[in-house]
């Protein structure tokens, strides 16, 4: 437990937010540690204390908390955007809506990159659990690692991806299958200056997030600039029909020569900040952090909705969890049931030995084991599993 101890002190993060781990690398590396599940820019930071038999200290940051721009003066909550100086660079990036997978080198005691390792947000290694296969996905949209291996070898970064896509659903729906984006680039425990994370897109040939507007680096015109966008995703959102979302929002990226900082930018109905009053924690805001249980292979086979409170409390002052507390519990049973209606559809896909992209041969079978007014879930539900034939070319 010193090594805990230490860690403490020189984070200042308090222990019951650090989450012990040992694992073993996809290249057959042992190493353990602590994860912090702080709700900070220190979210998701690993403290290694062993690799290989030996120990050691080691921080690698994870992919921070994005906070928002506002604060709140003499009870009324104001849009600030803070400027760093010698800002020199200043652009809204579309925020997609999915898992975020980072890529960072494990070393040894001299530096030496002894493996890239990918990563959800909230765990070590990338793994697969019975409700999510995080490997298969990750290989489907990324075939071939190497280009981004090099990167964070030879650029001496973590690079941290969306992977997004009807294949992965959360809030926003997608036509696109699956897709994998680079977002953020984190150099010695800071996040990379935009221009300087496009430049290592453009090098390697990695597929880099859309800005959706580059702006002059000044408070007052970004400000603007944040409401416009918040008004065009609301409007887009309220266009695509009830209970339906295209857009998630935006991420502001203020860049120095080599640092930058985020700010999330989102449309009003989705925002999930506990700075309003008048804000309610909806269905989608549940999902949302059911989602992101999933993502960090949350068990709900033995799990409760406690967890999910829990979880909710991170976002949201407790009287708001708590007049919500029906519809959260409601919630809860119908996303584990909808869980494990997949599940068994996976086996039953399974064990039938057709292929799964074969979709009329693959739906006649399935008809036998459902009834018909089911049939379009279980199309949906199958494409969400395998994807079509289009997907796959």
């Amino acid at each position: 437990m010193q090594d805990l101890e230490t860690i403490v002190g020189i984070t200042g993060v308090v222990r019951k937010h650090w989450q012990d781990f040992s694992v073993t690398s996809p290249g057959g590396i042992d190493f353990a540690g602590y994860l912090c599940r702080q709700e900070s820019e220190r979210l998701g930071t690993l403290a290694l204390t062993w690799v290989e038999g030996r120990e050691r200290l080691e921080f690698i940051a994870g992919m921070p908390k994005i906070p928002y721009p506002y604060q709140r003066d003499h009870g009324q909550v104001q849009l600030v955007i803070p400027m760093p100086p010698r800002a020199t660079d200043a652009r809204f990036t579309l925020k997609l809506d999915g898992t975020c997978i980072l890529f960072y080198a494990l070393r040894d005691e001299e530096g030496d990159v002894l493996e890239v390792i990918p990563r959800t947000r909230l765990t070590p290694v990338l793994k697969s659990s019975r409700w999510g296969d995080w490997n298969a996905l990750l290989d489907e949209a990324l075939p071939d690692r190497a280009p981004v291996e090099r990167a964070v070898r030879e650029q001496n970064v973590t690079l941290a991806f969306e992977l997004w896509g009807y294949r992965n659903p959360h809030l926003v729906s997608y036509d696109t299958p699956l897709a994998l984006t680079l977002h953020t680039g984190i150099r010695h425990k800071r996040l990379l200056a935009f221009p300087r994370l496009a430049q290592i897109a453009r090098r390697y040939d990695l597929p880099l997030v859309e800005s959706i507007e580059v702006a002059t680096p000044d408070a007052e015109g970004l400000a603007a600039a944040y409401r416009a966008w918040q008004e065009k995703m609301e409007a887009a959102n309220i266009a695509a029909g009830a209970d339906r979302y295209i857009q998630e929002g935006a991420v502001l990226v203020i860049s120095t020569a080599r640092t930058a900082r985020y700010y999330k930018c989102k449309p009003p109905s989705i925002e999930e900040i506990h700075w309003r009053v008048d804000q309610s924690i909806g269905r989608e805001v549940i999902r949302q952090a059911l989602h992101k249980m999933r993502e960090n292979n949350y068990d709900f086979t033995t799990g409760q909705v406690e967890d999910l409170i829990e979880e909710l409390e991170r976002d949201f002052q407790r009287p708001y969890v708590e007049q919500q507390e029906e519809l959260i519990r409601r919630v809860w049973i119908e996303y584990v049931v909808e869980l494990q209606k997949k599940e068994w559809l996976r086996g039953l896909i399974e064990q039938s030995g057709l292929d799964p992209h074969d979709t009329p041969n693959l739906m006649r079978y399935l008809s036998s084991h459902y009834p018909r007014k089911e049939m379009s879930w279980v199309y949906s539900a199958a494409v969400e599993l395998y994807g079509s034939k289009a997907s796959i070319s």
